[in-house]
């Protein structure tokens, strides 16, 4: 079966993007960018700024994603689960806690980093804000290439358990207080998939396994997201121009 992409957003150390309004780059290990929710929600979004980097981060790139699918301004509930894959999740979430109830034997744990302590959080809210109805889960691997996550995706709309999905990657890498060098590329990247009877926007391309769980985009073996998102962005350049000059 072929799986649409259909939308593609990020957050990373080169900024915000959507696949159809800007090639996509990655920052590897650089500082991830302010993120306003004026910029990235039609719909005031209180919370937004009380959240962790992580959940900020994830949540930013799952709107952006939206946005670029024609998703982000539903009129009701949408049948679109959600699968993120992590390596890090809310590890610096969880550190700013537990120093909360080192502090004073717990008396003074903190309720607002609780709420964060959950590599999770940011899906539940993604849900209420665009009323997404289908599972959510997070993945986590041993990798930020995200593969585990999207075959889930692919999977999950072949077997007709939901009929558009948000899959993706977020990680803001590990706390200063346990320090370490972060080996990965640090931000969120999700894609918007469904399947190819059921796309009426104009999709990216087609996704395909075959029998050993290898996933393939337009035939080319795809090795992580990233490289996934500049395919897809460099196609739909490619698509506008031989339009625009037809």
């Amino acid at each position: 079966m072929r799986v649409m992409v259909r939308g593609v957003g990020w957050v990373n150390g080169a900024g915000t993007g959507r696949g159809r309004a800007i090639s996509f780059a990655t920052g590897g290990n650089e500082g991830l960018p302010k993120l306003s929710s004026k910029e990235l929600f039609r719909r005031p979004f209180p919370r937004f700024g009380r959240m962790d980097s992580y959940s900020r981060t994830g949540l930013a790139a799952i709107a952006l994603a939206l946005k670029d699918a024609g998703l982000d301004e539903p009129e009701g509930e949408q049948n679109i689960a959600v699968v993120a894959s992590t390596v890090y999740g809310s590890l610096s979430a969880d550190a700013d806690y537990f120093s909360t109830v080192i502090s004073d034997e717990g008396r003074l744990a903190s309720p607002n980093f609780f709420v964060y302590a959950l590599p999770n959080t940011y899906l539940g809210e993604a849900a209420i804000y665009f009323r997404l109805t289908g599972p959510g889960f997070v993945c986590c691997e041993s990798s930020a290439s995200g593969l585990h996550g999207l075959r889930r995706g692919i999977d999950g709309i072949e077997r007709e358990e939901y009929e558009i999905v948000l899959t993706g990657v977020c990680d803001v890498g590990t706390p200063p207080s346990i320090g370490g060098t972060n080996q990965i590329s640090l931000g969120a990247l999700f894609f918007v998939l469904q399947g190819e009877s059921r796309t009426l926007h104009q999709p990216y391309g087609a996704l395909t396994q075959d029998d050993m769980g290898t996933t393939f985009f337009e035939n080319a073996k795809v090795n992580n997201l990233n490289d996934l998102a500049a395919i897809c962005t460099a196609k739909i350049r490619i698509k506008n121009e031989v339009m625009r000059s037809i």
